[in-house]
């Protein structure tokens, strides 16, 4: 992930194909093949991704580079972005898909033009784990000074029926992964305020400002 978090995998359910694009290198690829109206080889992709993230023309671009980049598209990129939808892959190269332009065009997001913006970072923060985006939606939606308890219980109550026996946590170990991760991360990303000694969460314009131009409140 972008912010370097390393935890545990979960499920990102209905959120996993927006989820792939927490992934700078991700975005980037999806940039390029939106500028494209034919599909393009895997290899003048990874060319292309090369002379992105080294600043140079594409006629410049060491073999080297671009040739662990292709092996990085093969193996792990162009597989989460096909399965996300977003991509199409067939034997004449790589295309982006109608959902992909569809949701580029309709979103209010940055668009994918502009994998860089600070707002995917904010983005890949929420990502980072699923669970985020019920906090936010939770702490969007209740009352400024919302404590760490309070946000737990919510946060207990908010699907319960959706998690399995094992990703449901004991109320001591889900206030101290809130405590110690989950809104720690948050608040470095700018979408909340917490005060690490009175155990009180504040949202922020930030917050509410993402969750606006996302969509993401309505999913």
């Amino acid at each position: 992930m972008d912010s370097g978090e390393q935890l545990p995998s979960e499920d990102h359910g209905e959120y996993e194909p927006l989820s792939v694009l927490t992934d700078t290198r991700h975005r980037k690829v999806l940039s390029i093949l939106l500028d494209q109206t034919h599909p393009l080889t895997e290899r003048d992709l990874s060319l292309q991704v090369a002379a992105q993230e080294t600043g140079k023309e594409p006629a410049e671009v060491a073999v080297e580079e671009h040739e662990t980049i292709q092996v990085d598209l093969y193996h792990r990129c162009l597989p989460k972005l096909e399965a996300a939808g977003w991509i199409e892959r067939s034997p004449e190269g790589v295309i982006t898909t109608e959902s992909l332009v569809s949701w580029d065009e309709n979103s209010s997001a940055p668009d994918l033009q502009n994998p860089e913006h600070p707002f995917w970072e904010a983005v890949s923060t929420l990502f980072a784990r699923p669970r985020r985006m019920e906090l936010v939606s939770i702490i969007a939606n209740q009352p400024p000074n919302l404590s760490l308890e309070e946000l737990a219980t919510e946060l207990e109550e908010w699907g319960p029926d959706s998690r399995t026996a094992e990703q449901r946590e004991s109320e001591p170990a889900l206030l101290s992964t809130l405590h110690h991760i989950d809104l720690p991360k948050l608040a470095e990303a700018g979408l909340i305020e917490y005060d690490h000694d009175e155990k009180t969460i504040t949202r922020t314009p930030t917050l509410m400002t993402l969750l606006n131009q996302s969509d993401l409140n309505d999913r």
